[in-house]
């Protein structure tokens, strides 16, 4: 399908800025000061992750990537083909150990139990395999404890070979104190047992806001325009979403507009229906609260957002021009989607459904 179809399918689509996405690569790099492991779970945040996977592996030499679950390690696999190298930093259940195998995936050890039943599947089929171990600094989520001695760990689990191991920062975006006794204790931990495989700790807040004491750093937020906390680092945003007034609609003054009548005309006014609602991840907690631009003009959203379709306000827009929307962009970010849904970034990005197509640009 033609990129000029896709924009007609409702019409409402999302454009995937790849020159933008290899920019905030290398802005990652230069304020780590080393090489990253790209973070691209949740189909990348939302942005569509094998494009843009393929796109950094191609066109950035990036050769490490992150996912949560072993669904996602496959598909990458199977797209990137066999150099790169695809870390889960979930849990994957026992089921699963032959996939893991058979697609060359580096699992993440958390606990003994986990390391233990890996270990033993791996002695069962007279194979080694390729870890990475967490250590628990203070996030208080997953991980083997800061006093395990790393020998220990690798005379208990023999068939297990770790390249690489990682800790979390719990604040990296709003408590620099509590985030600087995690990397002493993580840059004390790797010190005391000697270890010299890769190691990383920093997401991208921590990238942005800290010295890197460590191999690696892991990326995520950052590569795809967004970041938090104090920082000098200059990203652009990845993803826009623009749409069409499908519809041009009067009212008069005291009727409303929408389910439940959250709405009531306080003039006689116009608006317009833009074909997004809550199931393409427009929350229907913006009502009455956000606003789109139509052709640079603010309008706001009134009535209740509907599962498909969401009304605008078109007090000084040209009804009789062609109307483009942006619902998303430069001018109206996933920060201030999250502001208006009293949440994060992260999450405004990943609730982005598929049923808004993405055209891949740059």
């Amino acid at each position: 399908m033609t990129k000029t179809k896709i924009k007609s399918l409702r019409p409402t689509y999302a454009e995937i800025d790849l020159a933008a996405f290899g920019h905030n690569i290398e802005a990652a790099r230069q304020k780590a000061g080393t090489d990253i492991i790209a973070i691209v779970k949740a189909d990348g945040y939302g942005h569509g992750a094998m494009k843009l996977a393929a796109y950094a592996y191609e066109q950035h030499r990036v050769k490490r990537f992150g996912v949560a679950t072993i669904l996602e390690g496959m598909i990458l696999r199977e797209y990137l083909g066999p150099e790169p190298m695809i870390f889960i930093l979930g849990y994957v259940d026992g089921d699963f150990f032959d996939d893991v195998l058979e697609y060359n995936l580096i699992l993440t050890m958390v606990d003994e139990k986990f390391a233990g039943c890996f270990n033993r599947y791996l002695g069962s089929q007279n194979r080694h395999a390729y870890v990475s171990v967490k250590i628990d600094t203070g996030m208080n989520r997953l991980g083997f404890s800061p006093d395990m001695v790393w020998a220990d760990f690798l005379n208990r689990y023999e068939n297990l070979r770790p390249i690489h191991v990682m800790s979390h920062l719990s604040s990296s975006d709003s408590d620099v104190e509590y985030s600087a006794s995690q990397i002493d204790i993580f840059h004390s931990y790797i010190k005391r047992n000697n270890i010299t495989c890769h190691s990383s700790l920093y997401n991208s807040s921590g990238v942005s806001g800290f010295d890197n004491k460590f191999s690696l750093a892991r990326p995520g937020l950052m590569l795809y325009g967004y970041i938090y906390g104090e920082n000098s680092v200059t990203l652009k945003k990845v993803m826009r979403i623009y749409s069409k007034v499908v519809h041009v609609k009067q009212i008069r003054k005291g009727e409303a507009v929408s389910y439940n009548r959250r709405f009531f005309a306080q003039k006689d006014m116009t608006y317009g229906v833009v074909p997004i609602g809550y199931a393409d991840g427009y929350q229907r907690c913006f009502t009455n609260i956000s606003h789109m631009l139509v052709n640079g003009v603010k309008c706001p959203v009134i009535g209740t957002i509907c599962m498909d379709m969401t009304m605008i306000d078109l007090s000084g827009v040209d009804t009789n021009s062609e109307m483009v929307v942006e619902i998303l962009g430069d001018n109206i970010g996933a920060d201030q989607w999250a502001e208006w849904a009293g949440t994060i970034s992260y999450e405004m990005l990943c609730g982005i459904s598929d049923r808004i197509p993405r055209i891949y640009i740059g």
